[in-house]
Formats: C-alpha cells, sequence, structure tokens
C-alpha cells in the first residue's frame, strides 16, 4: 500500500531541486514508484521538458552524467533520458521533442 510517508524522500528531493533551481523554466514532475535491487517499493521523481536546450540546462543543474543518457523513439516523437539521484534519490529527466511530419 502506497502512503504519504512512503513517497516523502522523493516529495522532499523533488522540492529541493525545484527550490535550489527555481530560476530555471520549471520543468512537469511526478513521483514514481519502482523496485530497489533488493525487491524492495520505493519512490522516485521524473522530470519531463519539452525541448533539447531545457533538457541540458537541468541535465547540467543536476549534475547528471552526459554518459548517461539515452535516445530513443517514443509516442511524443523523440526522448532523451538521463538518470542519476539528487539527494539520494533517483532521478530521471526526459526530454520529449517533436519529430517534424510525426
Amino acid at each position: 500500500m502506497t502512503t504519504l510517508a512512503s513517497q516523502a524522500d522523493a516529495a522532499h528531493a523533488l522540492m529541493m531541486m525545484l527550490a535550489e533551481h527555481e530560476g530555471m523554466p520549471q520543468p512537469e514532475f511526478e513521483l514514481y514508484d519502482y523496485e530497489t535491487d533488493t525487491g524492495a517499493p520505493d519512490w522516485g521523481v521524473t522530470l519531463v521538458v519539452r525541448n533539447l536546450a531545457l533538457f541540458e540546462q537541468w541535465r547540467a543543474a543536476l549534475d547528471l552524467d552526459p554518459d548517461d543518457i539515452a535516445y530513443r523513439a517514443c509516442h511524443h516523437g523523440a526522448c532523451l533520458v538521463a538518470v542519476g539521484e539528487h539527494g539520494g534519490v533517483p532521478v530521471e529527466l526526459f526530454a520529449v521533442a517533436d519529430v517534424p511530419g510525426k
């Protein structure tokens, strides 16, 4: 069962990220649940931006390793994904860019 207390670390990390970078265009965000290596459930943060320049700004601001960026086609068009941690909480940063002709 999901409780607010189980999401507290992820919610705190999200609020800290947004507060630390309040001068930047704010991304869309959500908390997501995942299974840890031990099988225990936990919570992380997903940030979504709508262009590649914002993706790079947020990637650099969160100090996410550029070597951990993946590209994939998605139903929105083209997606870049960077993964890492902030405050000990998993973070996924997505850029969704329209593909001409889609």
